[in-house]
């Protein structure tokens, strides 16, 4: 059996009515299983949830770029804008004693692209530089298999070397790159791109399990090709409800309580990234409740 993971909740639901009561339960929980339990300051939190949350005094880890007005999208050439956020989100985890980071990094645009769901919800922010013709339907959002295109190959070769120089920027930060979700012209998809990427990766279950089904990939042979990759420093969980008999206009991120009813196999999922040696899992569950803790103990054990 592998160490205990760190795990983490999402900052979310802790700065709402009866934060601190959940809270409590959450450590309960954690504790009776072992689990080093901490927060992920998510990228929409704000100052207050930040406050409340680091207040509790428990390991805290960040969804970046915090408190920002864009996103950071590293695979064009001028990467100005996003270097501010990065500069003003490592000065905010360097505040609160935090080391380790996630962001999404890769988006086929050269507009900055603004902080969804901060001072504009996720559609209209994503709007903004948005491409037809990256869409797998005229009237969708959702990525066509644009994978393997010059464009492509161009951008992830721009987005390696601006990874190069985030590392050497914060050499006391991990920031890893996240998968994204397959909609409005985000890149970072697949296994095979992400790791040649030579930098720290954090993998998305719902976020993998929409792209699987865009793709037609086998959502657990790319979980154990990014795990086995030894780069996957990080891991986001939670369910979704949709499968291959789910409408393609109907299809949405996931972000559900574990025992949400669902097709992805989840403890295969757990258990692969475990074998890998992955020890920070983050529940990234906004209506999350201790519950979700004591169901991740149940997949670990298994």
């Amino acid at each position: 059996m592998n160490n205990r993971p760190r795990l983490h909740f999402t900052s979310s639901p802790f700065a709402r009515k009866n934060g601190d009561k959940l809270f409590e339960e959450c450590m309960k929980v954690a504790a009776a299983h072992d689990f080093e339990f901490g927060i992920q300051l998510h990228n929409t939190a704000s100052e207050k949830e930040i406050a409340i949350c680091a207040g509790f005094g428990v390991p805290l880890s960040a969804h970046a770029p915090l408190l920002a007005e864009f996103n950071i999208n590293l695979g064009k050439s001028d990467i100005s804008v996003e270097m501010a956020e990065l500069d003003h989100t490592a000065a905010l985890m360097r505040r609160y004693g935090i080391t380790e980071a996630v962001f999404h990094g890769f988006r086929m645009c050269d507009l900055p692209t603004p902080a969804f769901n901060r001072n504009k919800p996720y559609e209209l922010a994503m709007s903004v530089g948005f491409r037809p013709d990256l869409a797998a339907r005229p009237d969708s959002k959702l990525n066509r298999n644009f994978i393997g295109e010059p464009e492509f190959i161009e951008r992830t070769e721009i987005l390696k070397n601006n990874l190069t120089l985030l590392r050497q920027n914060y050499p006391d930060l991990t920031f890893c790159i996240e998968n994204d979700f397959p909609s409005h012209g985000s890149a970072n998809l697949l296994a095979s791109g992400a790791i040649q990427l030579q930098h720290p990766l954090c993998l998305d279950a719902g976020h993998l399990w929409i792209t699987c089904y865009l793709l037609g990939n086998d959502f657990l042979q790319e979980t154990a090709a990014f795990a086995n990759s030894g780069r996957l420093k990080m891991v986001h969980l939670h369910a979704s409800p949709f499968t291959n008999a789910t409408p393609f206009e109907n299809w949405r991120d996931g972000h559900l309580p574990l025992q949400t009813d669902n097709a992805m196999n989840l403890p295969d999922f757990v258990r692969i990234c475990r074998d890998a040696g992955v020890e920070l899992f983050v529940l990234e569950i906004p209506s999350g409740t201790a519950d979700d803790i004591h169901d991740f103990a149940v997949m670990w054990e298994n």
